[in-house]
């Protein structure tokens, strides 16, 4: 045994040996330009006070975290007097070590891993497992494509979120399930009650602050008991769809993984519902507009759909993490804003002319949304215009709470009440 942990330990100690020419995350995508004034610091963009990345507690606790051991290590961050890509940022220490974001939360993963190896009880080995995961998806957040160092974490997060399912078969059935795209092979990850009866479906598209490892407690806690299956799906730029760019027509992709669901014999092809929040949102109400044969319903949560890309207050006031987020996707370097700023605007559904104040044919759809939230009010109205079958929730601010909790299940209910 103790052999086993002893090459776990030398596995993370070679992946995370510390590059020189790796590059802090909050220097990717924007040439290490300056933090942003910004007069409007909402939390639901993402803002947070002396850090680059939003802090997400709540939600991490509800995904299973332990809250002792992430302020452990968010404590450990702040305090850590190593030298900082950007001084008024405490999670942008630069080299891979003590106090460095991505250090801290791999310590951690690193010591839930051992603990599994350690536990003869299979329900003990899967729940640290998937606390490990958890650990190592928060250590690569928020999931730039070109950083060396959260790429690997997310390997890991990955590799300990198939151990959770291969050590506990009442956890559900779960595989990778592989197509192709534009010559690119896209994995998306199924969650099911059992491979033997037919299901219904939902495909979860996460969102860029997202890990296609979010998902499992949404699956076992809603769909699970009413006998539903569970398909995440990453955006294009982030995890397995790295390859891909996030463009206008990103919703093709999505077409794609529905068609493949129609060949698994216990999926409920008839059956199939979409659920995504934020930049997501664009992508799968666009493929409810060009497609609303292949979607039974559909469901957003703060669906970002136009005003971030096209309205100049809105933009201006993107925090930092936000716009390398964006420009990570596409190619471009947020370090000159103002000239990604039209090259963004194609994202919008209003530019591209399918959501346009008409009501059309569409699926059902269910929206969930932050009341007085700028970029929001005006997106929620032109959904409201756009879509004749269209039902509302307001929550009243951006951080997981009990209100969270509800939207979660309205959601759930919503789907199985549009489902035959």
């Amino acid at each position: 045994m103790q052999a086993t942990i002893d090459l776990q330990q030398n596995l993370s100690e070679v992946l995370f040996k510390p590059q020189r020419s790796s590059l802090e995350t909050s220097l990717i995508s924007n040439s290490g330009c300056a933090l942003p004034e910004i007069d409007y610091k909402e939390q639901g963009l993402g803002f947070m006070p002396h850090w680059y990345r939003p802090l997400n507690r709540f939600y991490w606790a509800w995904l299973g975290a332990n809250p002792l051991d992430v302020e452990e290590a968010l404590a450990n961050i702040a305090a850590s007097h190593n030298p900082r890509s950007r001084e008024q940022c405490l999670d942008t220490v630069s080299e891979y070590g003590p106090g460095n974001w991505i250090y801290e939360f791999n310590t951690i993963a690193q010591k839930r891993v051992n603990l599994a190896a350690e536990s003869q009880d299979p329900q003990q080995k899967a729940h640290h497992y998937r606390i490990a995961s958890r650990y190592f998806a928060i250590a690569a957040f928020p999931n730039l494509k070109g950083d060396e160092l959260a790429a690997q974490s997310s390997l890991l997060c990955r590799r300990y979120y198939r151990e959770f399912f291969a050590s506990d078969p009442g956890c559900g059935y779960y595989s990778e399930e592989h197509f192709t795209y534009k010559g690119n092979k896209i994995t998306a990850y199924l969650h099911s009650p059992d491979n033997q009866r037919l299901h219904p479906c939902v495909v979860v598209v996460g969102s860029y602050e997202q890990s296609c490892t979010d998902f499992y407690r949404l699956f076992d806690y809603f769909f699970r008991e009413l006998d539903m299956a569970v398909l995440v799906l990453e955006m294009p730029g982030v995890g397995n769809c790295a390859a891909l760019k996030l463009e206008p027509e990103c919703s093709d992709y999505l077409k794609q993984a529905l068609l493949h669901l129609n060949s698994l014999p216990f999926i409920d092809g008839s059956n199939i519902g979409i659920f995504a929040r934020g930049v997501a949102a664009m992508a799968a109400l666009r493929l409810c507009v060009l497609e609303p044969g292949l979607v039974k319903a559909a469901a957003v949560m703060n669906p970002l759909i136009d005003s971030v890309y096209v309205n100049p207050k809105v933009l201006a006031n993107v925090p930092l993490c936000l716009r390398s987020s964006l420009a990570n996707r596409m190619d471009f370097d947020a370090s000159s804003w103002d000239t990604v700023i039209p090259r963004i605007q194609i994202l919008s559904l209003k530019k591209q002319g399918l959501l346009n104040g008409s009501l059309r044919s569409s699926p059902p759809l269910y929206c969930v949304y932050i009341k007085n939230l700028e970029v929001l009010s005006e997106d929620v109205k032109l959904i409201g215009r756009s879509f004749k079958q269209a039902e509302f929730m307001e929550q009243s601010d951006g951080s997981f709470n009990q209100s969270s909790f509800m939207a979660l299940k309205n959601v759930v209910n919503f789907f199985k009440e549009k489902f035959n």
